[in-house]
């Protein structure tokens, strides 16, 4: 019996770590593009398209305005989301998140998306507090004398996408978890982004995570 190729679609979903065009000199270096050549060669009879849909730079507020038609419209199999990231820009007062309005944006997104697509979180990578530019810009003053840094000022919003993922019982993959031992490789100079290493870090994770689901989703050819 002919088998065809099976098509699977994979949406990307969040800021700039997600975007991935930061660290990496060239696009097959990026971590989805690591992520599409394994997941192809180790399973050969899947064709794997990857829409990304983030933007560097944005809050979840301005990501959710957008999630139609960078998620939705594609009625992706899969999902991979980071939230947390660029809600706490100071220098931009009218830019940061209200209390609460994280968990709301979170839960308009698990409503919106179809049942059938598999979620998958991740969460944000570790900063480098003193190669990160907002270590003496004024706007943060204030919140450093309660916070050591943006790394700590950050660690609230992890823990609501962590919960968040927990509760809708998101497989995950947790960066600042992962890249905790060894930040100053994984990390750019600017103190956010990921090295040629973060990504493929952060690729290797994924496709073991993603080859988990997919066993499980039944797109195991090789026993077949």
């Amino acid at each position: 019996m002919a088998w065809g190729m099976r098509n699977l679609k994979i949406s990307i979903f969040g800021s700039s770590i997600m975007e991935g065009r930061i660290g990496v000199n060239c696009a097959a270096d990026r971590y989805y593009s690591i992520l599409q050549k394994k997941l192809s060669e180790r399973f050969p009879e899947v064709c794997f398209s990857i829409f990304n849909g983030a933007v560097g730079g944005w809050s979840t507020r301005e990501l959710m305005t957008h999630v139609e038609e960078y998620v939705l419209d594609y009625s992706p199999d899969y999902c991979i989301v980071m939230f947390g990231a660029n809600n706490k820009d100071l220098s931009n007062p009218a830019r940061v998140l209200k209390e609460g309005e994280l968990e709301q944006l979170m839960e308009e997104f698990q409503s919106r998306l179809s049942g059938k697509c598999q979620r998958v979180g991740v969460v944000l990578n570790p900063v480098i507090n003193e190669r990160h530019w907002v270590r003496n810009h004024p706007a943060w003053a204030e919140s450093f004398k309660i916070y050591k840094g943006l790394n700590e000022m950050l660690e609230p919003e992890r823990e609501k996408a962590r919960a968040f993922y927990q509760k809708y019982n998101y497989p995950v993959v947790d960066l600042a978890k992962l890249m905790s031992a060894e930040p100053c490789r994984y990390v750019c100079e600017d103190g956010i982004h990921l090295t040629p290493d973060g990504h493929r870090l952060f690729a290797d994770a994924l496709f073991a995570l993603m080859e988990t689901l997919l066993i499980r989703n039944g797109h195991d050819t090789n026993g077949r």
